[in-house]
């Protein structure tokens, strides 16, 4: 397969959408974030409504794996540029007013909003590129798609000699490592304390805050 690296548009929203489902649904926090029987297109949706906010952002870049021979999008990447000096500023709530949050457990979702700010905290104070969104779709996993996103993305920030931060979930981890990534911390989530003691083995699901530092 002979993959593109190209910057996605608006006309890509919904197939981008639809890569994060399919992606995040493969993640244990999945099946805690979201209600049993979410309807798949509220996800979708949900997803849809959270990329769209990054192509409202003028200093994100989003960029798209595309198969050269069918036109497909295996994945993308957000890329976004932190000013120094100026924090992230916190939702305000107008992007998301249209999405169903009812499909969500918001307990949770606000416990995993603790976890990652205390991961977002160390990338403050530097002007630096962020990963703000990265997925491959499962079907393409595995084909070195990820690793060709992520090559297009560093080389930005070694040509503006910026470090890259990002919060890995662990199935990722392994490919930020490769990259040159390091660790700087972690936080551990506890899943199986929100199974409701069903002891279905979920345990801790660890999350890292890595950076990469320009050469």
């Amino acid at each position: 397969m002979v993959i593109a690296i190209a910057r996605a548009g608006l006309a890509d929203l919904r197939a981008l959408a639809e890569i994060n489902q399919r992606t995040s649904s493969q993640e244990p926090v999945f099946r805690f974030a979201f209600k049993d029987g979410a309807d798949r297109q509220t996800l979708v949706g949900f997803f849809e409504v959270r990329i769209a906010s990054r192509f409202d952002d003028p200093l994100t870049e989003i960029f798209k794996a595309v198969d050269d021979s069918t036109g497909e999008i295996a994945g993308y990447a957000c890329w976004t540029l932190e000013p120094l000096g100026k924090a992230k500023e916190p939702p305000t709530g107008k992007v998301i007013q249209n999405v169903d949050m009812s499909c969500m457990n918001l307990d949770f979702v606000m416990a995993a909003g603790v976890i990652a700010e205390k991961l977002n905290k160390y990338r403050k104070g530097e002007e630096h590129y962020y990963l703000s969104g990265f997925a491959v779709t499962p079907l393409h996993q595995g084909q070195g798609i990820g690793t060709q996103l992520l090559k297009h993305c560093l080389q930005l920030a070694d040509k503006a000699s910026l470090p890259t931060w990002l919060t890995a979930l662990p199935g990722s981890h392994t490919l930020y490592l490769r990259e040159g990534f390091t660790d700087v911390d972690h936080q551990d989530f506890d899943l199986n304390s929100w199974d409701r003691d069903r002891c279905r083995g979920y345990g801790i699901y660890r999350q890292y805050a890595m950076v990469r530092r320009s050469s």
